[in-house]
C-alpha cells in the first residue's frame, strides 16, 4: 500500500470514519483496511508513545506525524516478509532518525531497550531507513550541535554569560571537531566554557551524563586536537591545575 493511502487511512481514523467507510473512500477492501490499521498504523502509534513515555521525551510528542510520514515513506516500498515490514523494528529506527535530526538527545541504546529490540536489528534498521530520509541525514551539523548546546543550556539554567560563551566557542572551535560525534561536540564546548569562565568543573560530569556521554571523551579530544598539536603535552585531567591553566591560556589566545 502506497504511503499516500496509509496517511489517508490514518486521517480519515483520527476523523472518527470507520473501516467501511474508509475503506470505500480509498478503494480497498474492509479487512485490508482493518489489517493495515492495525498492524502498522496503530503498532506505529502505541509504539511512538511508548518511547515517549518510557524516555520521558514529552516535548518530542509533537514530532508524531514527521515519524509516522517517514515510517510510511520506508514501509510503502518494502516487499511482503520484508524483515522491517514489522513496525516493532521500523518504529524506533524512524524515531530516532527524526528526533536524532530535531536536536534531542537521544541514544540507540537507550531506544532499544525501551522498545526490546537488539542494536543489530536498530543499526540494520539504519541502514534501511538512511537512503530514504537523506532530508535528516545531510543536515547542517552545527546547527544540530547549537540546539543540543541550547537545550542543555536550558535543563541546566545557565546564565546569559555562559550562553553567549557557549555560542562563541562552538564557532570557533567547531571545525577543530567537526569529525567528532554531535554529543561529544556539545560536551566539548561545555567543558571549554567552564573552564574559560572559571566555573565549577564538578558539575560536567551531570552535563556529560545528560548529553549521553562521560567526561573521559572530553579529556581524550582535549589531548588529541588542542594540546599536543600546540606543543602542551598531555591533558591530565580536570584536577590538574597545571592542565587546566594551559588550556585556559589557549582559550583566551583563541578569543
Amino acid at each position: 500500500m502506497s504511503q499516500e493511502v496509509l496517511q489517508q487511512i490514518s486521517d480519515l481514523r483520527e476523523q472518527q470514519l470507520s473501516f467501511v467507510e474508509i475503506s470505500r473512500l480509498v478503494d480497498a477492501s474492509y479487512c485490508e483496511i482493518n489489517n493495515y490499521y492495525r498492524r502498522f498504523i496503530l503498532t506505529f502509534s502505541k509504539r511512538f508513545d511508548l518511547i515517549i513515555e518510557k524516555l520521558k521525551l514529552y516535548k518530542a510528542a509533537g514530532y508524531e506525524k514527521e515519524c509516522q510520514e517517514l515510517f510510511f515513506r520506508v514501509l510503502s516500498p518494502l516487499k511482503k516478509c520484508t524483515k522491517y515490514r514489522n513496525a516493532l523494528l521500523l518504529t524506533p529506527v524512524v524515531v530516532y532518525t527524526v528526533f536524532r535530526a530535531k536536536g534531542e538527545i537521544i541514544k540507540a541504546v537507550d531506544v532499544c531497550r525501551v522498545s526490546q529490540i537488539s542494536l543489530s536489528d536498530f543499526k540494520e534498521g539504519l541502514l534501511l531507513v538512511n537512503p530514504v530520509c537523506s532530508n535528516y541525514i545531510e543536515r547542517d551539523r552545527q546547527k544540530f550541535v547549537a540546539q543540543m548546546i541550547d537545550k542543555t543550556n536550558a535543563e541546566f539554567r545557565m546564565d546569559i554569560t555562559f550562553k553567549e560563551t557557549t555560542k562563541k566557542l562552538l564557532k570557533t572551535f567547531f571545525p577543530l571537531f567537526i569529525n567528532t560525534k554531535d554529543n561529544i561536540v556539545a560536551g566539548l564546548i561545555f567543558t571549554l566554557s567552564f573552564v574559560v569562565l572559571d566555573r565549577e568543573l564538578s558539575t560536567l560530569s551531570r552535563v556529560f551524563e545528560a548529553l549521553g556521554t562521560d567526561t573521559t571523551r572530553a579529556y581524550y579530544h582535549i589531548s588529541r586536537k588542542i594540546f599536543q598539536p600546540n606543543g602542551l603535552g598531555d591533558f591530565k585531567g580536570f584536577t590538574d591545575s597545571k592542565s587546566i591553566e594551559q588550556l585556559k591560556f589557549y582559550l583566551y589566545t583563541k578569543k
